[in-house]
């Protein structure tokens, strides 16, 4: 009775454990593990148990946290004193996840149901990284002399944005290079935007960029092809004015990637709340200040910086 008793307020009751292959996967990896349930001091009954894979998302005022999918196992069973039980474990990861980075984090939450006594939880971290071909586009890059941006990598509502500034190329020309991506089978895409100073305002210069598997094999070709494109873009401006309009930017009410679609993060955009979004968008518009010294380092530091809070207990590669 004694046991039993214990049992029922978390004391030597069963536990449940998520045992994952790895800690860091690729956009589209599929995930494979075992769930391993371990009985306690007595038999207790397993209502359920499922896994729920979570989003954690730091903006500029708070941090988000929403279950992005919930992996149901169909499990109703008695489970022995000190019995040892293991179940097949696999989720397929998105291709148009929001990648790993100082803002965004990744975490499975198992949860064991037991009847008439203390539920068990279990928290595994993840980390989630782009595909290989689409790291030779931040190499390239870096070999232009861009220097990507300590709060790159951060999610607008829409999509995840990467920001560089001029060291060499395209300094004194050029403020600030950003961009989105969708990354298909056969290419990647980008959405380039040059932010260029201007007499009277700053002109927001975009340009749709495709980029061949071929072309991404090679950093390269594929330095010297975007040095080309966004030299054209510099050149004749009023040209990528005209199809920024075209593709439907500078209206208030739509977004300002409105047109491009599959961009890295576009899964995030369908799981957050408006308010979520609300958020995100009202941070872009207002003022900053109030956010400096919110992130490791300052303007000029890298993009992937530390992970927030004490998710990883360690800084990003």
């Amino acid at each position: 009775m004694f046991k039993k008793f214990m049992a029922k307020i978390g004391i030597g009751s069963a536990k449940v454990d998520l045992v994952l292959r790895g800690s860091e996967y690729t956009l589209g990896d599929a995930i494979e593990g075992e769930l391993v349930l371990q009985g306690g001091a007595v038999e207790q009954y397993i209502n359920k148990v499922d896994v729920q894979f979570m989003l954690a998302l730091r903006t500029k005022k708070n941090e988000h946290r929403r279950a992005m999918a919930t992996i149901p196992f169909d499990c109703r069973f008695m489970l022995g004193a000190g019995e040892r039980k293991t179940l097949p474990f696999m989720y397929q990861l998105p291709k148009d996840l929001l990648i790993s980075s100082h803002a965004v984090a990744y975490y499975f939450t198992t949860n064991l149901d037991i009847a008439a006594g203390v539920d068990s939880q279990d928290n595994d971290y993840i980390r989630v990284n782009p595909p290989t071909r689409f790291t030779n586009i931040i190499t390239a890059f870096e070999e232009l002399g861009l220097r990507e941006k300590h709060d790159s990598r951060a999610f607008d509502g829409y999509a995840q944005e990467f920001e560089f500034f001029p060291t060499a190329f395209l300094q004194g020309s050029v403020r600030e290079v950003e961009f989105i991506a969708a990354i298909e089978e056969e290419q990647i895409r980008l959405l380039l935007e040059l932010d260029i100073p201007s007499f009277s305002r700053e002109m927001e210069v975009k340009r749709e960029v495709v980029l061949s598997n071929e072309l991404l094999a090679d950093v390269a070709r594929l330095r010297d092809y975007l040095q080309q494109m966004m030299e054209e873009m510099i050149e004749n401006p009023n040209a990528y004015l005209q199809q920024r309009h075209m593709m439907g930017y500078g209206h208030g009410h739509q977004h300002r990637h409105s047109g491009f679609g599959g961009a890295m993060g576009g899964f995030a955009a369908g799981i957050l709340g408006g308010l979520v979004l609300s958020e995100l968008m009202d941070g872009m518009m207002g003022d900053t200040e109030e956010t400096e010294g919110a992130f490791d380092g300052g303007e000029e530091g890298g993009g992937d910086g530390g992970f927030f809070g004490d998710m990883f207990g360690g800084g990003d590669e």
